[in-house]
């Protein structure tokens, strides 16, 4: 039975959605500034793709999806954090705000359900960030002046004769207008631009993807980002180990961390005792201090943190743990911990993927997955756009693998023992976090 136009249509108005929120076209072009581009694409996917979105969020198919059902769990979990708080303004808004960056991720859960759809919107975020990244980089060198990128330069400690030493650091547009987060979309770009690279039924043509990842070498060198060279370190990391084992990947971690304060510069020198490092680790104990109090459970309330410790915890999961209690931050960290879990055991000889093109691209989405939330540890962005679309396309793919499993089963479930697993690795996680914090600040 062939393909539905709506369903057509959904996918269409899906990728120029992503496209929307990666290029951010308004600041291209500046007939375009005011228009809601984005809203409208989203209310077109909305349009034509709302019995996926009923199908995929009816109770029976969120048990068999559990990062899906997690996300409902921090939907939830924004509103009680306030009005625990007796704050209904706050919960409104807070809601609000998640639904809209939530729905990127609804949709691709619901739209993308075969696997040529899943490699065209990949194709879609490489083009679309690879051409943001260009400009970006064009305008840190000189090439050109673009008013609408703005970079920054910071304080990089002091020269022999007492004066402050400044490092110029190229920033992005929108969402990323942060050098860390440009630097977490450059690291995910360069995986799918790998895989791409490396997929030998392109033929000849797919050298020409070395100009992309040249880009974004240049572009993460650029951002002079410590959180985006950590991130490019696990993604590679992630990427051996599941492409050629455990032996390789710890041999070439060795190689990679002895060369890397050669080749990287600043963005390999992470101290935690001083400077921004130990700053962010203050953060995060006054962030985890606060939850020793009536607001273990339900969080200080979505938003809070900065209120709290002066800054945002920059570490995504105790910013959540933080703003929305235990059960808010079990929830965030359960949509990655799902993700995780899904595509190790698919990793295993007995779950192995009949489809040839989605089995070869799983090492390339663990090592996306892992860059991005390594990427986390030193950024607060639980509820953006960026992050929800990263968990997006991991929900899919381990639905799509589902399908493709013979014979057909889930890769995950919200069941007993997975709810267990859940629980135990989400509080071991959140002891862990106070204990290194509790050392080390």
């Amino acid at each position: 039975m062939g393909e539905s136009s709506g369903s057509k249509l959904a996918f269409i108005f899906l990728c120029l959605t992503t496209a929307t929120m990666i290029l951010r076209p308004a600041e291209l072009i500046p007939g375009l500034a005011g228009l809601p581009l984005y809203e409208a694409c989203i209310a077109a996917t909305i349009l034509f793709g709302h019995q996926g979105l009923l199908r995929h969020f009816a109770p029976g198919s969120l048990i068999r999806q559990p990062v899906t059902l997690c996300f409902v769990g921090v939907l939830l979990a924004i509103p009680v954090s306030q009005i625990t708080h007796m704050y209904f303004g706050g919960a409104l808004e807070g809601t609000i705000d998640f639904i809209k960056a939530g729905m990127l991720f609804a949709l691709i859960v619901a739209v993308v359900d075969t696997w040529s759809k899943f490699e065209r919107l990949l194709l879609v975020i490489a083009v679309t960030a690879t051409l943001t990244v260009f400009l970006c980089v064009i305008d840190f060198l000189g090439v050109i002046d673009l008013q609408f990128i703005q970079h920054t330069a910071e304080n990089y400690g002091t020269s022999s004769s007492g004066y402050d030493l400044r490092i110029r650091r190229m920033r992005g547009t929108g969402i990323f207008s942060d050098p860390n987060d440009i630097s977490l979309l450059i690291v995910l770009t360069g995986v799918i631009c790998g895989s791409f690279l490396t997929d030998k039924e392109r033929g000849a043509a797919r050298f020409g993807w070395l100009i992309p990842l040249a880009i974004l070498v240049t572009g993460l060198s650029c951002t002079r980002s410590r959180g985006g060279m950590l991130a490019a370190c696990a993604a590679a990391g992630i990427l051996v180990l599941f492409r050629y084992g455990r032996k390789v990947a710890i041999g070439m971690g060795v190689l990679g961390l002895a060369a890397l304060p050669v080749l990287a510069g600043r963005q390999a020198n992470i101290d935690l005792s001083d400077g921004t490092g130990h700053q962010r680790i203050t953060l995060w104990r006054d962030g985890l201090a606060a939850l020793r109090s009536k607001d273990l459970i339900f969080g200080t309330g979505h938003d809070s943190y900065e209120d709290l410790a002066g800054l945002v915890a920059h570490n995504s999961f105790i910013h959540a743990y933080v703003e929305l209690g235990i059960i808010g931050g079990t929830f965030f960290f359960g949509m990655f911990f799902f993700c995780v879990l899904g595509l190790f055991r698919l990793n295993k000889p007995d779950w192995q993927i009949e489809h040839p093109k989605q089995a070869r691209f799983l090492p390339y989405m663990a090592a996306m997955g892992a860059g991005w939330t390594i990427g986390l540890m030193s950024l607060s962005r639980c509820y953006t756009v960026s992050t929800l679309m990263l968990l997006g396309l991991g929900a899919a793919f381990l639905n799509l693998a589902g399908w493709n499993l013979r014979p057909r089963r889930l890769v995950i479930e919200w069941d007993r023992p997975h709810v267990q697993k859940l629980l135990v690795c989400s509080a071991g996680f959140f002891v862990a976090l106070n204990i290194f914090v509790r050392v080390l600040a």
